[in-house]
């Protein structure tokens, strides 16, 4: 440190022809660095207690989205629908996933009997989670082609129309729209691989990849 500050002595020499004021602010700043310097030495950052506020914090946004899986996965067993509707909780949030086309016939987005009625209680509890999450209900298909003579020109058309017709839902029972988005992925996420499978595998495969998936995430 003494070092430093005879540097600054020996700068100030060379400058000893620079007017009065500009030799006092060096002084301030020489000051004030050494200043910072010395509370910086001094000054102990207390890594554990910021780990725990961290901590305490991703906690809250965690036992949030448990304690909301807990009641769908209650309702859902309730209902004996465990092969039908599924829960996971990840990083990016809660995923409700609605296998094998329960909500929607095929090549249809008009929302099922079983979506208006064994899924209604499953929405209602959606509906009503804490306003600091969003929905992202997303739409996905199998993969066979449309029929050209059909209402939607591909799987696209018919995956965002069934997020649409969710979404038309949820808004009926009381989500904002500002609180949800829509996706539509066709069949380029598949739930189960079809290649290579036939028959009853190749049906079930695609059945599963049929399916809707409300996303609650922060």
């Amino acid at each position: 440190m003494s070092g430093f500050f005879e540097t600054v002595k020996v700068q100030k020499k060379k400058k000893a022809g620079e007017p009065l004021w500009l030799l006092a602010y060096v002084d301030l700043t020489t000051n004030l660095m050494a200043l910072f310097i010395l509370m910086l030495a001094m000054s102990k950052v207390d890594t554990n207690k910021f780990d725990a506020v961290s901590k305490q914090v991703t906690r809250q946004r965690t036992d949030s989205l448990d304690e909301l899986q807990k009641r769908l996965d209650a309702e859902i067993k309730k209902r004996n629908l465990d092969k039908l509707i599924v829960t996971n909780l990840g990083m990016f949030g809660l995923n409700v996933e609605f296998l094998n086309g329960v909500m929607f016939n095929s090549a249809s987005a008009n929302l099922s009997p079983f979506a208006l009625n064994e899924a209604k209680p499953l929405l209602d509890i959606l509906s009503k989670v804490d306003k600091k999450y969003l929905l992202s209900l997303e739409g996905h298909t199998d993969d066979v082609p449309l029929s050209k003579k059909g209402k939607f020109r591909d799987n696209w058309s018919l995956s965002s129309a069934r997020g649409v017709a969710l979404l038309d839902k949820m808004r009926e029972l009381g989500v904002p729209d500002l609180r949800m988005n829509i996706s539509g992925f066709a069949d380029t996420r598949p739930k189960i691989a079809t290649v290579g499978k036939t028959g009853k595998d190749l049906e079930a495969a695609r059945a599963s990849n049929r399916r809707v998936v409300i996303r609650v995430y922060q």
